[in-house]
């Protein structure tokens, strides 16, 4: 069975709403049938779940989550051996940002400096995120 362009973009038009992909994109697909829509469909699930994670947190889970974890609680082998603080308590959450920034950018005890491996904006992505963390 093949689909019409003007039921592809009448498909498009519905399954597309409030995302990244855009009508123009799909109207690419010419009468190739369902398992074009089901490639696109996938394509735009995976687009719509990126979307929904910042830029801090994947600096975050890509450079800090071995030894804090991906919650932040330190409770990795790493995290235990070294004895690190859980980013969510109430005593990592009261410091400043511009002490945050100083840990990550300097180091502190054996957590390395970030300085020559982070820029200055993915660092406040990454402070923004241990923000998120916060325990309730």
């Amino acid at each position: 069975m093949h689909f019409s362009d003007l039921k592809v973009k009448q498909f498009a038009k519905l399954s597309t709403q409030n995302s990244v992909l855009s009508t123009h994109r799909l109207s690419l697909i010419t009468a190739t049938g369902l398992t074009t829509i089901v490639v696109v469909l996938c394509a735009h699930l995976a687009v719509a779940n990126l979307d929904k994670r910042s830029i801090g947190e994947d600096i975050f889970r890509n450079r800090c989550a071995v030894c804090h974890g991906l919650d932040g609680s330190g409770d990795t082998t790493l995290g235990k051996k070294l004895k690190i603080p859980d980013l969510r308590s109430e005593k990592v959450q009261r410091l400043t940002d511009d002490d945050l920034i100083k840990v990550v950018t300097d180091g502190m005890g054996q957590m390395p400096s970030f300085k020559k491996k982070l820029s200055r904006d993915s660092i406040y992505q990454v402070i923004g995120h241990i923000r998120k963390l916060k325990q309730d």
